[in-house]
């Protein structure tokens, strides 16, 4: 059984609020549109699928309830969130975002080598 609380790095004595908070929170690092990882995909399934359990009050109890004669209630000491998944992601994204600067800085000095040109005012002109 999937550890919805742990997916969506909360709480069992969470909110309404508190749920919805995280899933935003999560849906900014994890949406596919944002974050490109490989696991990414499931990722987000598991995000989803969590919200949709935790925020929905009937099935939130129906599935306290199971975890609860499965025996998976959250430890003091288990620690919520995961702050690599996160920073991981970060990380990949800052990459990139510098990568694509090399990539037009390099660009932009082929195009002045082929126009003959030492600085950009040599362009204007």
């Amino acid at each position: 059984m999937k550890d919805y609380y742990s997916t969506l790095e909360i709480n069992e004595d969470a909110t309404a609020d508190e749920i919805k908070s995280a899933f935003r929170r999560l849906m900014k690092i994890w949406h596919p549109d944002v974050c490109s990882r490989d696991d990414n995909g499931e990722r987000f399934v598991d995000i989803v699928d969590a919200y949709n359990i935790l925020n929905d009050s009937i099935k939130r109890k129906e599935y306290d309830e199971e975890r609860k004669e499965m025996g998976l209630q959250q430890s003091e000491e288990q620690p919520v969130a995961n702050p690599t998944t996160l920073s991981g992601c970060l990380i990949i994204m800052f990459l990139i975002i510098i990568s694509l600067g090399f990539v037009a800085y390099i660009a932009f000095k082929v195009y002045m080598t082929l126009h003959g040109a030492q600085t950009i005012n040599d362009l204007i002109q």
